[in-house]
């Protein structure tokens, strides 16, 4: 494919015959990121929107910008240029934006009504796949629905890397929070059920982000709470270099000092092993977390900090976590007792 991308004729005649299946403007987005392969997915979109006036093109403000892709909605992403087989599923994605035409079979729809955790799901496809598009269509209404899955369709021929990452060596390939894979024929039924059982310890980084973007920190910090347990992904989410995600995590590890210190104070040596890699606004705010925790445990070696070369704002939220410490320690007759935020 050609820098400079063209739609072909056939193709143009099938996309100007969505403009007249809207009923009104829609809207999607357009992740841009230093790329050559950008330049290609911009070009569609702008062909796209020449060719169906009643799409409305966005620049999407993701920092830092990750791939370029065309979002449709808030649950599906491409990761390529819509053309050959996998035009029209694109198409009946973007018509979903205008009615919701897209419906589930009856016992999948029941199966994934309330799914308690996020789903990310990536297909893996090639444009010659005849089998490829309808694999996209099992999975577009479970992504336009009411419901916390996201799914990235992934041209392997635009993006090799990233079917080389995954280990896919064929399409259609479906890969749940990478971690589970189906290749070939794909049973809609089995990987919703799958989605709804599994273990949320095991989420990783991405769909613990994902639920603390939809403002559900609560909700992860309770998910904890009743399995007594850290799940491991959230250190990385207490070290990510957004703050929003960071604030987000923040806010799980408040609720977790709050009704089980014990429990929060399990992320203590974890995060402190990562304490001297990370930037010094991290530092801060792992800092922050120290003195919430409020485990004396932590007061030898904030006190190295404030003797040590760093950083004065560092320092100056050392000092704070540490009269944390020592107000909660005069609390406790055990100085090894982790307790709740004042």
């Amino acid at each position: 494919m050609s820098p400079n991308y063209q739609i072909p004729p056939q193709e143009q005649k099938r996309i100007r015959q969505l403009n007249d299946r809207l009923s009104g403007e829609i809207k999607i987005g357009l992740v841009e990121a230093q790329d050559p392969r950008s330049r290609q997915i911009n070009d569609f979109c702008a062909q796209l929107t020449r060719l169906v006036p009643k799409i409305r093109l966005l620049k999407s403000d993701e920092e830092p910008p990750a791939t370029p892709a065309i979002l449709i909605g808030s649950g599906v992403r491409y990761q390529g240029v819509p053309q050959g087989a996998e035009l029209e599923p694109f198409l009946e994605a973007l018509a979903t934006l205008d009615k919701n035409s897209l419906t589930l079979a009856a016992a999948i729809q029941a199966q994934s009504e309330d799914l308690p955790l996020p789903a990310l799901l990536q297909i893996y496809v090639t444009p010659q796949c005849k089998f490829c598009p309808q694999a996209v269509r099992q999975f577009l209404p479970l992504a336009t629905a009411p419901n916390p899955v996201r799914l990235t369709v992934v041209d392997c021929t635009l993006f090799p890397e990233l079917a080389q990452t995954c280990g896919i060596k064929a399409a259609p390939t479906v890969v749940l929070d990478h971690q589970f894979q189906w290749t070939g024929t794909l049973q809609l039924d089995e990987i919703v059920a799958v989605i709804k059982n599994r273990d949320p310890a095991q989420l990783g980084p991405t769909s613990l982000e994902s639920i603390l973007k939809e403002g559900k920190a609560s909700q992860l910090a309770a998910m904890m709470l009743d399995r007594e347990t850290i799940f491991p992904a959230i250190y990385d989410l207490l070290t990510h270099a957004e703050w929003p995600v960071r604030l987000g995590a923040m806010v799980v590890m408040e609720e977790l000092a709050h009704h089980k210190p014990a429990l929060a104070a399990q992320t203590l040596a974890p995060l402190w092993a990562r304490f001297a890699q990370v930037a010094d606004q991290i530092k801060g705010d792992l800092l922050y977390i120290f003195g919430e925790i409020g485990s004396a445990q932590m007061i030898a070696p904030l006190e190295g900090i404030l003797k040590g070369h760093y950083d004065s704002e560092v320092k100056e939220a050392a000092l704070e976590a540490l009269a944390k410490m020592r107000r909660c320690e005069d609390r406790h007759d055990s100085p090894q007792t982790p307790c709740a935020p004042d």
